[in-house]
Formats: C-alpha cells, structure tokens, sequence
C-alpha cells in the first residue's frame, strides 16, 4: 500500500535479532538443519514436522539483557522463545523456497494457523511482515483482527507494521478501534498517526462521549488521536466536555 514499506525496516530488524540470539546460543547448527528442512516442503505436514523437530530440539532461551533496546518492536522479539523464532524463520524459508503455486503456500499458511495454539497463532501474524508476497495472506491478518484472543489480536495490533501496509481504510479503522475498547496501548500501533482519518476521529468522538456520560476515563493518547481529524462541529462538542472528561 505504501511505497516506505516499513515492513522492509521490520524485517530487517527481526533477521538482525534472530542471528544475534542464536549466537548466544548452541542452536546455530540446529537452526542450519531446520531452514534446510524448511526447504524443502511441499505440504503441511512436512512444515508441521520441522515445526515439532524444533520444538523438540531448541530450549526457550531468554535474551540476555547486552540485547536489550527500548525499541518496543525489538522488546516484543526478546520475549519471543529463541524456539518460536526458529520456527518463523523456517515459515519465511519455507515461504521464500516454495516450489509449488503461490497460493498453495497461502493455503498452507492459512491452514497452519487455524490448526495453531494461541502461541503458535502469535507468531504466524508476527512473522507476516517478513514474507514475500505479504498481500496473500491478508485473510489470516483480517481473521486476527476479528478474534477474541487479546493476546492473538495484540500481535497485530501492536507494533506490527502489517496493517499499516496491507489494510483498506475501513479494516485499519475497525483495528484500531477494537485496539481502544480491548484496552491496547495505541501509541504502539504502527502507523497510527500517518493512517489516521477523519472517519475514525469521529467514531472515536462518539466512544468519547458515551465515555464521558458514563463518568468513565479515557486515555489521553485516545482523546488526542480524537482531536487529530474532526470536524468543527465535533471539536466544539469535545471542547465542551473536555473540563470534566476523565483522563488516564
């Protein structure tokens, strides 16, 4: 959707974290046979099968605290189990050496991820940005952002430049809309700012209110996105209320 792919920036930074947290650990040699397992895949469940070998394998080894940033992006990424990086390093080489139809890889994928635990569902959505051809599998994403699983819809939400790059106005709007009712740190949307539209400052001036007259907070970054594209109309209603809004 937008020529500055941040995906590209993200991708970078994934690959860049993953090859310095294998060099803290005694899994090189096993990240080498996985990818070239990765390879070779042609179904399901020879992905499934690398998937298993890894997690068999590789330990849940922690980050050190030398790899550490105040990045959000790179936080999420120490948190991740070195394991579940494999395994999303095996989906890019499974996805990048695809023999097969492009959409048989998007079927699998697709497939892959209705089958997942909630974990395994974390990582497929954020491994997306690194995938060629990321348009395709812009179902799993819409399906993410439909979920009940906060968790699941969180590594979409949250600094994932996915939806910045592959949703429509009205898929990016309900995103973050849904981002402010689950209660979601917004200011780690990515994007928030530069999507942002006057069809969301109004539907966002709406919850406001009905906040308001309920004697509810709102968080101030919610109230500032708010502001950031309304109408006349809107902001002199907002200005009126804004003495007494509850603000966190």
């Amino acid at each position: 959707m937008h020529q500055n792919s941040t995906c590209v920036s993200y991708s970078s930074t994934y690959r860049k974290i993953y090859r310095e947290r294998l060099r803290e650990s005694d899994c090189e040699a096993l990240s080498e046979s996985a990818l070239r397992a990765a390879e070779n895949t042609t179904k399901l469940s020879e992905l499934i099968e690398v998937w298993a070998m890894i997690s068999a394998k590789c330990g849940d080894f922690a980050a050190s605290e030398v790899l550490g940033s105040e990045d959000p992006t790179h936080s999420r990424l120490m948190e991740l189990p070195l394991k579940d990086m494999m395994k999303s390093m095996a989906l890019d080489t499974s996805c990048r050496e695809w023999t097969g139809s492009p959409e048989g890889f998007t079927r699998v994928l697709e497939r892959l991820y209705q089958t997942a635990d909630v974990q395994e569902q974390q990582l497929i959505i954020l491994v997306l940005p690194l995938l060629r051809s990321q348009e395709r599998f812009l179902g799993i994403a819409t399906e993410a952002a439909r979920t009940n699983i906060v968790p699941v819809f969180s590594s979409l939400a949250l600094n994932n430049p996915f939806p910045q790059e592959h949703f429509n106005e009205n898929q990016w709007n309900q995103m973050v809309l849904k981002a402010i009712f689950v209660g979601c740190e917004i200011t780690r949307i990515v994007g928030l700012h530069e999507r942002h539209n006057s069809a969301l400052s109004e539907t966002i001036f709406q919850y406001v209110s009905e906040r308001h007259s309920a004697h509810r907070s709102v968080p101030r970054a919610v109230v500032a996105l708010c502001e950031r594209a309304l109408s006349n109309t809107s902001q002199l209603q907002l200005n009126s209320i804004k003495s007494d809004l509850l603000q966190d």
